[in-house]
């Protein structure tokens, strides 16, 4: 608003000061008219071209031509068709049209300004008729180019704002899908480090626990303990090693765990109290890199399941099923009676990682897994899978 009140106050100067060189002093007034037009043509144009009707006509009864100041309205029409209302954008291409009509009557039927002189009276009407018809042509068409050149101004910068709003758009859908990406990276990260090393936490501290009672008593017993321990704290940072090595893109998986490792994960988990038995019906077939550590994932989680909940006693049977294209498998455990291998405060006091991770694992190579308490009245636990040969699609 400030701005365009200087603006105005020194289009209003200028002008004054042609016209009142060219026309006298009376001309002031009307260019103060339009000045103050200008003022209002980007705060409320509407408004601004009310104002400049007002000076237009008192010029019409006042004034017997145009003045210099005539060229601020065509500064307040190109702000109408600037406006964002279509009302105010149509009333400046109608005055463009109606303001050289009543231009040319005041110019050539009024005053005759523009008319030659002379002439006879046939001449003279027709010459009337035809300048009326081009003075009013010309004012008309100038005007509407102003109005002309604001649609064009309006249009550019809606769309421009329109491109502006897609790249912003844009730039927060990267932002969100960072964000999932993150999110997703942290979750597979959680589940890794749960799948690596939470089996064989759970095997050490059983026969840590196991260890420390027997050395008194059965060194024996304690040194086989220890030596458990020794290979399961080996396996873990083997796995962990595995877990980094794909965390940083390496391409060798030679050494990916899968079904030809749970004889040794069975053996290990025996060691730590548990009775596992495992049996397979079908031919083996080879398994994609994928399937072949889903399957894993999911006899080492009802494993280490068992550990943690079930007592002295605790029993868990493994089937293997393989068909042509997929290999089902179905653990069932038996919980003894007493505490868990792993002592009621070891136990996680938050729901973990562990079932959502495997069954996230299980999706991700177009499985199927449910996993669920026992409901044949027998405390325990009951997961079955399908895992196809080769990774597709989640199901």
């Amino acid at each position: 608003m400030v701005f365009d009140a200087i603006i105005a106050i020194v289009a209003f100067a200028f002008f004054g000061v042609l016209d009142v060189s060219r026309t006298g002093w009376t001309t002031l007034p009307i260019d103060a008219v339009f000045a103050v037009a200008l003022v209002f043509r980007r705060r409320s144009p509407g408004a601004a071209l009310g104002i400049a009707w007002a000076g237009a006509i008192a010029q019409l009864f006042v004034l017997p031509t145009f003045i210099n100041g005539n060229v601020l309205i065509a500064v307040v029409i190109y702000g109408t068709s600037v406006a964002h209302s279509p009302i105010v954008s149509r009333l400046g291409l109608i005055s463009s049209v109606v303001g050289g009509i009543l231009a040319s009557v005041k110019l050539v039927l009024i005053t005759g300004l523009f008319l030659p002189a002379h002439q006879q009276d046939g001449e003279a009407a027709l010459s009337k008729v035809l300048y009326f018809v081009g003075v009013a042509g010309v004012i008309a068409a100038t005007l509407s180019l102003f109005w002309l050149l604001g649609m064009i101004t309006r249009i550019r910068r809606a769309l421009m704002s329109e491109r502006v709003d897609r790249l912003e758009s844009s730039q927060e859908l990267l932002r969100a899908e960072l964000r999932v990406a993150q999110e997703t990276e942290r979750t597979r990260i959680s589940r890794e480090m749960h799948d690596v090393i939470g089996h064989s936490l759970a095997v050490i501290i059983a026969q840590s626990d196991g260890a420390r009672y027997a050395v008194a008593k059965n060194p024996q017993v304690a040194i086989e303990a220890l030596g458990v321990i020794n290979s399961s704290a080996r396996s873990a940072l083997d796995d962990v090693s595995e877990l980094l090595s794909v965390l940083t893109g390496s391409d060798g998986h030679e050494g990916s765990l899968g079904v030809a490792d749970l004889e040794g994960l069975a053996k290990n988990t025996r060691a730590a109290g548990l009775v596992v038995d495992i049996h397979e019906t079908g031919d083996r077939s080879p398994l994609a890199i994928g399937p072949d550590l889903a399957l894993y994932r999911v006899v080492q989680e009802a494993l280490t399941n068992a550990l943690k909940h079930g007592g002295p006693g605790t029993t868990v049977k493994v089937d293997l099923d393989w068909s042509d294209d997929a290999v089902s498998v179905r653990t069932e455990t038996t919980e003894g009676d007493g505490p868990g291998l792993l002592g009621d405060e070891l136990r996680p006091s938050t729901g973990g990682y562990g079932i959502p991770g495997m069954m996230e694992r299980v999706r991700l190579v177009g499985g199927t897994v449910d996993a669920r308490p026992r409901d044949d009245g027998t405390p325990g636990f009951r997961v079955a899978a399908r895992i196809p040969h080769s990774p597709g699609g989640p199901e």
